[in-house]
């Protein structure tokens, strides 16, 4: 009988992954497998958990938000091992999910594993560290792991949406502008930035018009967002109009494909990886992690 370990977060979202627990060990048992359960008790307990045991089983399933995603990335990264695994959503946002039709219905989302429709997807390396699918510095960065998990639980997405809507005020963001210069592709852009991301997904705190279009996610490139410092309101009606149409091309944006990205600024910058933060650095390298995971997504239909 092949072995699962399925490794869980209890207190995403609003806990209710609880409810379906017995439902979703049944689905997996029912497809074969025996199952090993890890609720995690703490930040990188998942994390630590997978890297240490992983190689004992067939597949990892990972369930909880995108930062319980990250520890899964994170533990096959520093185990150096890649295999199948999959991941049930049951965070307040799941960009990652959302971006390969995951469903947010537990049940669904086991049976999906359970089919065995395994995908090859990128991942990005961070300096010496994984990240599934955004590494990101400026003011929209602090939203997903400072918004208050209450808030988080009573108004779900809607709680990004007030917290970046208060980041687009001119007096908000003048904290966030660093100076830096960004390299990628043999090109070198220096400006005062207010937000810069480079992403493997489609969508960003539920932002799809931040990610430029056609977007993919097994193409062996990441893309690459930077936001310029507005100088007047002219220029930041422009970035809001340009964030909700998904139409980039406007100059106050840098956005481009690339295999690697370096970011050097002039301070101390923090970075949040997959909505969790990510440290405080004046150089990064970035760069994709090609067909880094095999992960079970819906068939084609």
């Amino acid at each position: 009988m092949k072995k699962l370990l399925f490794v869980y977060n209890p207190h995403s979202g609003k806990g209710a992954i609880g409810q379906s627990l017995s439902e979703i060990i049944c689905r997996f048992t029912d497809g074969g497998y025996d199952v090993t359960v890890h609720p995690t008790r703490e930040q990188r307990d998942g994390q630590n958990y997978i890297r240490d045991h992983a190689g004992e089983y067939d597949t990892v399933v990972a369930s909880g938000g995108d930062g319980m995603l990250h520890e899964m990335f994170c533990g096959f990264h520093e185990a150096g091992i890649k295999m199948p695994c999959g991941y049930i959503p049951a965070g307040t946002v799941n960009d990652f999910a959302s971006s390969l039709k995951i469903p947010k219905v537990p049940e669904e989302a086991a049976d999906i594993i359970v089919a065995g429709n395994f995908k090859e997807l990128d991942a990005g390396l961070f300096n010496d560290t994984v990240f599934s699918y955004v590494a990101a510095f400026g003011m929209f960065t602090k939203v997903s792991y400072a918004t208050d998990q209450k808030m988080k639980n009573a108004l779900g997405a809607a709680a990004y949406f007030i917290e970046v809507l208060k980041s687009l005020d001119p007096k908000s963001f003048r904290d966030s502008t660093v100076r830096a210069k960004i390299s990628f592709g043999g090109e070198v852009y220096e400006d005062d930035f207010i937000y810069g991301m480079v992403c493997n997904t489609l969508s960003v705190g539920t932002l799809t018009g931040i990610v430029p279009q056609g977007a993919k996610m097994d193409d062996g490139l990441l893309e690459g967002v930077f936001i310029k410092a507005p100088k007047n309101l002219p220029e930041l009606d422009s970035i809001r109009n340009a964030l909700v149409t998904g139409n980039l091309d406007i100059p106050g944006i840098i956005y481009s494909k690339s295999s690697a990205f370096t970011v050097e600024t002039e301070r101390e910058t923090e970075w949040t990886l997959d909505g969790e933060y990510g440290g405080s650095h004046t150089l990064t390298d970035i760069r994709v992690k090609e067909k880094a995971v095999i992960i079970a997504v819906p068939a084609d239909k």
